[in-house]
């Protein structure tokens, strides 16, 4: 009888032994599959050295994007040099989201789909750019032109890296860019309101260069 309880025994504590050691190696292939995987919103990174990701970007609204900006350096007049894919993030705001359709994304609109900017320096503190727009059948147009410098922000008196459109068109819209990441841009547009002010900013992000500079068409 004793006998018996001694092999009963034994053989509970070898189960147990074995169910240890198969929980361990399940945890270790676990953490090799999750070491090898892609990091989670990492599918689609913006470039090698940065750390964020168009998933990431896609999570910003109106709001967090115009907070963000605020806290960010100037982009550099060097760094941006060829054309850069546009983004408007309006996560959540559905509101924003069908207005900015229509107003930036419809092929059909006068318009066009926005694709982005362009940015060539032209010095150290000064350069030119336009806006890139897609049409039915494929259609590429290279318009909207602005002249770049860097300044002080019209909005909250911080460096900056200002889009002037004035100097090509009958308007008063200013754009202004700041970085957020290696090869990622945010940037806020205002214009100016009947009393001398400016308005409340848009926003955008842009991520690049995709390709190199190729020039207006105006």
């Amino acid at each position: 009888m004793r006998l018996h309880r001694l092999l009963l025994f034994a053989a509970v504590v070898l189960l147990t032994l074995v169910a240890v050691a198969c929980s361990q190696q399940a945890e270790a292939t676990d953490a090799d599959v999750s070491a090898e995987a892609p990091s989670e919103n990492a599918s689609f990174p913006l470039s090698a050295k940065g750390s964020w990701t168009m998933e990431r970007l896609l999570t910003l609204d109106h709001e967090s994007t115009v907070t963000l900006w605020k806290t960010l350096p100037a982009a550099d007049m060097a760094e941006l040099d060829g054309h850069y894919q546009g983004v408007i993030p309006n996560a959540g705001d559905p509101e924003r989201q069908a207005s900015t359709s229509g107003f930036m994304y419809d092929e059909d609109s006068p318009r066009g789909y926005w694709l982005g900017k362009a940015y060539r320096p032209l010095t150290q503190t000064e350069g030119e750019g336009y806006n890139r727009w897609r049409f039915p059948e494929g259609k590429i147009v290279r318009n909207g032109r602005f002249a770049t410098r860097m300044g002080p922000s019209l909005i909250d008196g911080k460096p900056t890296y200002i889009m002037d459109y004035s100097a090509f068109n009958d308007t008063t819209l200013v754009d202004e860019i700041r970085k957020l990441d290696e090869g990622v841009y945010l940037g806020v547009g205002t214009t100016e309101t009947d009393d001398g002010g400016r308005s409340a900013p848009g926003h955008f992000a842009l991520v690049g260069p995709t390709d190199e500079w190729v020039g207006a068409e105006e």
